[in-house]
This record gives structure tokens, sequence and C-alpha cells, in this order.
């Protein structure tokens, strides 16, 4: 099979595989990689699917093929995250009821409510490891955020003999009123990073004098390289900087800033400028 032009693979494809089960959460922050806590235990991986409807305008008008892309008309999404639990906690057992209560002074009994309230919604999280750097803090990761979470089948328990109970869930992300446009499930995909590769912003001094009306120069070393560095004064009245370039303007002190923004995380070193009189 050797030579053929189209017989191959991406060079980069091992780098960006989606890796294992994943967990489900109640909370993550993209941004750090933290997570909330993890709901429970799993059996067969998570299964998601976003699951457009559409209505073609054209396909009762003469003459119009079906599936003209501008009569085609996005109605909604109704994400769904499913799955199995092999553990259960009261908390997760009153999310799998939907409408339901933990009793008060008793934390062990879940109580079924009659009515759906909007405190019935959660958030939920799948996270799954992804690319060949997947350890620590800068692992990459793809995850899934299902806004205002309901599950729709209502709890269910399958026991078995000589076995591990299971419960099975059908989570469905909703709109919502107070944002209608909004659609209810968000997409992450992140690369992971190498330990050198650890966002970061170095400054050649941490401390310079300078006299007023004269200059000097400060240089940022940042990873990743070619970041884009955004420069900043504690005092102007004092001195000024403009890529690196510190203006003395009066005697006194001031932190010049450094700062790179990586993945909504800002990261910067700061140099102290003593600015003496001519």
């Amino acid at each position: 099979m050797a030579g053929l032009q189209y017989t191959q693979v991406p060079s980069d494809t091992f780098e960006k595989l989606q890796l294992n089960a994943g967990i489900l959460v109640d909370e993550f922050t993209p941004s750090t990689g933290v997570i909330g806590n993890i709901l429970g235990a799993t059996s067969g991986g998570i299964n998601f699917a976003s699951n457009p409807s559409f209505t073609d305008f054209g396909e009762d008008i003469d003459n119009v093929p079906n599936n003209m892309m501008e009569l085609k008309h996005l109605q909604a999404f109704d994400p769904v995250m499913s799955g199995t639990f092999l553990t259960v906690t009261a908390e997760v057992a009153q999310m799998l009821v939907g409408a339901a209560d933990i009793a008060g002074g008793d934390s062990t009994k879940v109580i079924p409510r009659q009515q759906l309230l909007t405190t019935d919604f959660t958030e939920l999280w799948w996270i799954g490891d992804y690319s060949d750097k997947n350890t620590g803090a800068t692992a990459g990761f793809i995850a899934i955020h299902l806004l205002n979470a309901l599950n729709t089948t209502g709890f269910q328990i399958q026991s078995t003999k000589d076995g591990k109970g299971t419960m099975s869930f059908e989570f469905h992300g909703h709109y919502s009123i107070d944002a209608q446009d909004t659609v209810p499930f968000e997409i992450y995909v992140k690369a992971g990073m190498s330990g050198s590769e650890t966002p970061s912003v170095r400054l050649n001094n941490n401390v310079i004098t300078v006299v007023d009306e004269t200059t000097a120069q400060l240089t940022a070393t940042v990873v990743p390289a070619g970041s884009s560095v955004t420069w900043s004064s504690s005092n102007t009245a004092k001195a000024t900087v403009s890529d690196g370039l510190v203006t003395g303007k009066d005697a006194g002190n001031c932190i010049i800033t450094a700062a790179i923004t990586v993945d909504g995380v800002t990261y910067n070193d700061t140099c102290t400028v003593i600015v003496t009189a001519s």
C-alpha cells in the first residue's frame, strides 16, 4: 500500500483522539481544568447527541426540490446525554427522579414531587481525555456542558443476581425563557500541553531604575512562544510603557506588568520601576 496518495491519516491523528469513557461532574472550569463532584461510576461509556430538528419550508412548494438550503429552517436542538450509573447517592437519586426533594432532617430519603420546579434543572458536564498529553494540570480534554439538564426517564434500577445494579439515565438540555437564544449545550476541545509548554511570562528584569524623560527596555519571554503581550503601568504619571519600552515621567515608583492570556487565564510578571529626577 506504500505510495498511495490518499491512503493515509493526518500526521497529528494520535494527538487528537478522545480517550476512555470520561466522567460526569456537576461543575467544571474549562480555563483551568478544575472539576467539581464526580456524580458516580458509569458503565458502557456516555452517549451524547445534539439532535437538531429542521423544517423544509420548500417541501410543499411546486417546482422546489427537497432540501433547498435557502428554505431550510433550524427549529431547535434537543441535546441528550445518556448512560448508566453503577453507583448512586441520595443526591444522584434526586437528579434521576427529576422532580424530587431530599427530606428535611433525613438526608437518606428522596421524596418525589408532582410539580416540576426550575430548581430541578441542573448543570451537567461530561469530560473525556484528549490528545497525547493528558496528565496533570495542563491535560487536554473534550468537554460537553449540558445546560438546564433534566433526566426525563425517571429513576430506574436493574438489579442482577450475583452482579451489580445499574441505573440508566437520559438527561435532556432545555432552553430557558430568560435566555431564549442560548442553545442548551456547549462543546470544548482543548489540546494538552507538556510541562515545558505551561503558560508563563518572565521579564528580563524585575527592578530597574530610570531617570525621568529617559527610557529603558524590558523584554518578556513567554510560553507559548508568540503569545500577544499586554503591557501596563500602575502609575502613568511616574512611568509609561509601550511594547516593553519604559519611559520615566516623574520621580517615584510604579509597577510595570507584562501579561498574556491563554484559554481565558491571565499570566503575568512584574517589574518595579524606580524613577529618579534628572
